[in-house]
């Protein structure tokens, strides 16, 4: 079965991007697993999800929090469940307010014309006798997986400064285990403002499993029927940015969100995992059940698929000039890697002093002076070392951002 999948790669050439955006892969060096983990950890450490339970608006908060700090415009949509029963057949009605958490990077050209990245947060778990256990939902692959490759996306256009050309819209889901609930609610107060345009909608849900690491790495692409445009393009941009296998499939497409926003006859696409987690809706749904390499791999296409469908022309073309201008400050780094300094020259157009950060890998400020304070010359600049780690860093003034390494 490998060796066919293999083959016929070799007959699809035609699927890859003509030219690739360098930009990107430079960004995509950049996803950090130690930053995947402490995200499925922070929301393990709740002991449950479940949607009923007094803590879902913390939660919601909490992450609402997070979204905030990467610089997106952050709210809660709420909505509210009434008489539902719960568990089936238990007469046990339950009514709460829900949820949804939304962050927004507005697009510089097209603010009105939106990609929504979106992935539930609650969780579910059953005792071997398949009766609910409320009380301990780790939900580690299901669905805390989907979050927080999704505030990694967030923490990479905050850490690169990415202004996107449409609207990247976050959307993180109350209630979809017992129905699709939260996404629903969204994609229906979506549709009543008459002056959005959904470009497409990308669902990761339980991207993190890799049990049997001798077969090689294979993404499920669930598709529909309306999306076929926005399925060829997340497979050419696996084929292109990643070495990810991608699969085509309509098999399980009721099961996520995604299907709230196909339902109401918007371009959607699932992101799934090729192997099904094997403790599926259960207390061991642990991080410690998670194959990082693998689940990086998801979350670099997952932002690939984000940055090329918000930051470029690449799929649902706006109008962008055709002629940036040519006056934009530019960094130009004279020694990569530094050593005891990092000397860098920086031409503006305009008389400014503006505020220069250095970055680490984890997105943490480093260094943050304005300009004048690190001038050497009339032309060049230093930054000290003596005090920084060796690793990778982010320099960044204004808009404008280059990535360095540090020795010692």
């Amino acid at each position: 079965m490998n060796k066919i999948i293999i083959i016929l790669l070799v007959f699809i050439p035609h699927l890859a991007f003509s030219q690739l955006n360098q930009n990107l892969i430079q960004y995509n060096q950049t996803i950090n697993k130690d930053s995947l983990e402490k995200t499925v950890l922070k929301l393990q450490s709740y002991g449950t999800r479940f949607v009923f339970k007094p803590n879902r608006k913390a939660i919601a908060e909490s992450l609402r929090e997070q979204l905030q700090s990467y610089g997106f415009q952050t709210k809660l949509d709420s909505f509210y469940i009434q008489d539902f029963e719960y568990p089936r057949r238990s007469g046990i009605l339950n009514n709460s307010w829900q949820y949804n958490v939304v962050g927004e990077k507005i697009g510089q050209y097209a603010p009105d014309t939106f990609l929504v990245i979106g992935a539930h947060y609650d969780a579910i778990s059953f005792y071997q006798d398949k009766t609910p256990n409320f009380d301990t939902t780790p939900g580690a692959d299901d669905n805390a997986s989907g979050v927080a490759a999704i505030m990694e996306i967030a923490r990479l256009y905050h850490l690169h400064n990415i202004i996107p050309t449409k609207t990247l819209r976050i959307e993180l889901y109350a209630a979809e285990e017992i129905g699709l609930m939260g996404s629903n609610a969204a994609i229906q107060r979506s549709s009543d403002m008459l002056t959005e345009h959904i470009a497409g909608m990308i669902c990761l849900d339980m991207i993190a499993n890799k049990t049997d690491t001798t077969q090689p790495d294979v993404v499920k692409l669930i598709e529909y029927e309306n999306s076929q445009e926005l399925t060829q393009f997340c497979e050419q941009t696996a084929l292109s940015y990643t070495n990810l296998i991608p699969i085509r499939t309509f098999e399980l497409n009721y099961a996520s969100d995604s299907y709230s926003y196909n339902s109401w006859g918007r371009r959607a696409i699932f992101i799934h995992e090729d192997q099904f987690h094997p403790f599926y809706h259960s207390a061991q749904d642990l991080s410690s059940s998670l194959n990082y390499d693998y689940f990086a791999k998801l979350t670099q296409l997952a932002f690939s698929i984000t940055y090329l469908a918000t930051k470029t022309n690449e799929y649902y073309p706006i109008s962008i000039p055709q002629n940036p201008s040519l006056t934009e400050s530019q960094i130009h780094l004279l020694e990569n890697p530094a050593k005891d300094k990092i000397r860098f020259t920086y031409n503006s157009p305009r008389p400014e002093n503006p505020i220069v950060e250095l970055i680490n890998r984890m997105g943490q400020v480093e260094k943050t002076y304005n300009l004048s304070v690190y001038k050497f010359s009339s032309q060049e600049y230093h930054i000290p070392t003596q005090d920084l780690r060796a690793g990778i860093y982010i320099l960044k003034i204004g808009n404008q951002t280059k990535k360095l390494v540090v020795i010692k």
